[in-house]
């Protein structure tokens, strides 16, 4: 992306500011040593800017008016980013500091990926579950200017002048992706890692520096194992295009160069071993992404050259002039959703500078450059490609929109650089461009609907009209100065003004209702430390109503709330309790959003002895509970607490088993009955498991109270009895009269090891996604511990390669010291 000099050869060329002033005087430049200050101090003004423009869009997250977790579209920072960070930040405070097992997640499950995604994250959960709350608004701003940071490193490195870094430096950290995106902060951190990547990817290329590379490779890897592969496409067009700009093509120096690059990307991924291979595991083995529920088949029919509807590409189109043209936050009415529709906006006068950028070009250029964005394109234009990007896993953009928005700002920026050199603009192509621009923006694309914001729009034309006139008198030599100055408070301008309504224009948690008795913070946990101090067993508490204040129920309660439930919100679920919500028709087998979203047992009643739930909590009446043999305890402020009759231990025994296939013949009652008579066993995994049968023929259709409750007792007759307990670790001990199955609450994981009387036996899968252990008659002591699947092996591994990327820099160190004694 580096200027060159045009190779073009017509008497017309326009000619230098220098060379004019050598062929007669004119009038001396206005402000002429302004562009000292940006030679001299662009990094400080770079940092002054981001200051004053995050003030003023962040102020009341800043003075804690407000908290950075909104109650519309982007409910995810209520229902999932915070209660996760709470249960990390708890872990770390009271388990360990690396999160392992929690039973706070769904019915339980390894928290160990994802855990600590960088160390923005790290460092939030740091200051403790009570105090991350304010925190999180600050650290989305350190994101920002960390972004601004190193995307101005990568422009200079390009060697834009100062102003044109500061410029696409300000429109890379109040881009939509990162503005729109940090509410699920997931995005802005992607952009903080992309930034630094293609800083880290100039200095290998330019100056075969490798120190950063393979520790961009590796932040990524840890934050989202399949952003390697995104990152990877992006990076893979951004070589060719940055080769082919740079060299003529040589095959030999192509492969050489693509080698390094890929051995020190795998250096990178090897460093990041620790976090990576655990986070990969439960990808895999998630059901969005491994199980029946997967897009995967759905999206894989889609023809090649198949076209979106006509929403789709309005939006599309929308998206460049603003995050909020067509709505923001809930009333979002553009294509798909707020967050998942294109968000391609990254300053508006981009939209004028790329026309502008050809011109400047000679003929090998112009193609370059045309195919690099025609490969980003093609996938808005055509969604089969757009598929096969996110390897057919889901229908939306996300980060695919920001690699859009990267390319026209790097084009933009390359035409602004060219300008700043004093080249000209061209007044027609300028005129051609604001005129379709208009165009797109004021016409009525759906007469019967207000699907665009018509203040958004004007707001923009206004933008664009005075971003068309400015740079218009940029010709103008006298003024120029004064004209850029000009240009860059206006880019402020619109940046605060755009961002706005994004950040602020929607319900978030104030800063009062933090001291209030509501959200997460009511009665709830008033009532959970009442049971945790009259309690001192294991035990799990349903609720009929969530705490959470946003639009969107919250399924997480019991990671911010402390106390052990089954219902969990996440991307990836464990996966064999989702084959046992599925194994017992709560989710249905093709259902990928209740994977997700997974109710887990709360409404389920008939199987809450079967997950030792002993409390209900209700803020109503409570008839649900009663209903279901739960008695009335007490009532703490607005919450009532109930208890089950019927309660059955962590663990338990069955004397019978019934065959999975034999299993899945039952109605939906039936399987529940059966839970309570023989365990569920896929016998085609354990074919020769000599052990009492239970017949179908046995199930009944009509199961009373007495029955149940008579299942109940026999099943707790041999009990479990916990004598230490924490997240990784139960012990206990249990006499069994009878050769018997033990069973565990506990959703099955590779993980968990077991002894009995100080000796490991094997766990079976066994109800379609528990835990169980084969007993012999007698007392026995029995120990489960956890450690994630490649817990040792991948520090192992991240060790090695972190000595061997050491012994790399220290033997390069030495060989240049060696080079520099011997020129002189």
């Amino acid at each position: 992306m580096k200027q060159k000099s045009i190779t073009n050869k017509k008497k017309n060329k326009p000619q230098t500011s220098k060379a004019i002033l050598k062929k007669k005087k004119i009038i001396p430049e206005i402000l002429p040593g302004i562009n000292k200050y940006f030679d001299n101090y662009g990094f400080l003004i770079l940092l002054s800017l981001l200051g004053i423009i995050s003030f003023f869009v962040f102020k009341d997250f800043i003075l804690l008016n407000k908290i950075y977790l909104y109650k519309d579209i982007g409910s995810d920072s209520i229902n999932a980013t915070y209660p996760h960070a709470y249960q990390v930040a708890y872990y770390l405070q009271h388990e360990s500091f690396i999160p392992k097992w929690s039973f706070y997640q769904g019915m339980g499950q390894n928290i160990f990926p994802f855990s600590i995604p960088d160390p923005y994250y790290l460092i939030l959960v740091l200051f403790g579950p009570n105090n991350l709350t304010y925190g999180i608004g600050y650290m989305e701003i350190a994101k920002i200017f960390s972004a601004g940071i190193f995307f101005y490193l990568f422009l200079k490195k390009l060697q834009f002048s100062d102003y044109a870094s500061v410029i696409g430096s300000l429109l890379y950290s109040f881009s939509g992706f990162i503005i729109l995106g940090s509410c699920w902060t997931i995005f802005s951190t992607e952009a903080v890692f992309i930034a630094l990547l293609l800083y880290a990817f100039e200095k290998l290329f330019q100056d075969n520096k490798i120190i950063l590379f393979p520790v961009a490779i590796c932040l990524i890897a840890i934050h989202q194992p399949f952003d390697l592969f995104l990152t990877s496409l992006f990076l893979i067009a951004y070589l060719l295009f940055r080769y082919f700009d740079e060299n003529a093509f040589s095959f030999k120096k192509l492969s050489t160069f693509f080698l390094k690059v890929f051995g020190l990307g795998v250096l990178g991924v090897l460093m990041s071993a620790f976090f990576l291979f655990p986070n990969i595991i439960q990808m895999l083995e998630s059901p969005r992404v491994g199980g029946e529920s997967s897009y995967f088949s759905t999206l894989m029919s889609t023809p090649f050259f198949s076209f979106e509807g006509k929403l789709h590409y309005v939006t599309a189109l929308m998206r460049f002039f603003s995050n909020d043209m067509m709505g923001t936050g809930s009333n979002f009415k553009g294509w798909h959703n707020y967050l998942e529709a294109p968000i391609f906006y990254c300053g508006l006068i981009n939209l004028l500078l790329v026309p502008q950028l050809f011109r400047f070009l000679n003929r090998k250029r112009k193609l370059i450059f045309f195919i690099f964005i025609a490969l980003f394109l093609l996938p808005v234009i055509f969604p089969f490609f757009r598929y096969t990007f996110w390897g057919f896993t889901g229908n939306y953009y996300r980060i695919f929109s920001f690699f859009v928005s990267i390319i026209v700002l790097l084009y933009s920026i390359t035409a602004l650089n060219h300008l700043d050199s004093n080249f000209k603009v061209s007044l027609i192509t300028l005129g051609i461009s604001i005129l379709v621009l208009f165009f797109i923006l004021f016409h009525n694309y759906f007469p019967d609907q207000e699907v665009i914001n018509e203040n958004v729009r004007n707001k923009a034309a206004i933008f664009l009209g005075a971003y068309a006139i400015l740079l218009f008198l940029l010709n103008l030599q006298r003024i120029k100065t004064v004209i850029n100055i000009t240009i860059l408070l206006l880019i402020l301008i619109e940046l605060m003004s755009f961002s706005d309504p994004t950040v602020n224009n929607r319900p978030v948690i104030t800063g009062a209702e933090l001291k209030q008795k509501v959200g997460f913070n009511d009665y709830s946990i008033d009532a959970i430390n009442y049971l945790k101090a009259r309690d001192k067993d294991f035990f799990r508490v349903t609720k009929d109503y969530s705490s959470g204040p946003a639009v969107h129920t919250s399924l997480n309660d019991a990671q911010v709330q402390n106390f052990f439930g089954t219902p969990s919100y996440t991307s990836f679920n464990q996966i064999n309790y989702i084959k046992f919500l599925q194994g017992v028709d709560i989710i249905k087998g093709n259902a990928e959003i209740e994977t997700r979203w997974a109710l887990g047992l709360s409404e389920t009643p008939l199987l809450h002895p079967f997950a030792s739930i002993k409390y209900g909590l209700s803020k109503g009446r409570g008839s649900f509970f009663r209903d279901f043999k739960y008695d009335s305890l007490t009532t703490i402020g607005d919450v009532k607490i109930f208890k089950n009759e019927f309660v059955l231990p962590l663990g338990f025994t069955y004397s019978k088993f019934i065959s999975l296939k034999d299993f899945k013949q039952l109605s939906k009652n039936q399987k529940r009955f059966t839970l309570y008579k023989a365990f569920v066993l896929d016998d085609s995994l354990y074919p020769h498991l000599n052990f009492p049968k239970f017949h179908i023929s046995d199930t009944t259709l009509a199961y009373s109270w007495d029955e149940f409750g008579n299942d109940i007792n026999l099943l707790k007759k041999d009990g479990f009895k916990i004598d230490f307990f924490n997240q990784n670790l139960i012990k206990g001990k249990i006499h069994s009269e009878r050769r018997e199955l033990l069973f565990f609450s506990i959703p099955f994981d590779k993980g968990w090891t077991a002894k009995i009387d100080n000796k490991e036996v094997n766990l079976l899968v066994v109800d379609v996604g528990f835990t169980g252990i084969l007993l012999d008659k007698g007392e026995h002591q029995v120990e489960l511990y956890f450690v994630p699947r490649f817990y040792y092996f991948g520090a192992m591994i991240s060790g090695i390669a972190i000595i061997l990327f050491a012994l790399l820099i220290l033997a390069i160190f030495i060989l240049e010291r060696k080079r520099k004694n011997r020129l002189t």
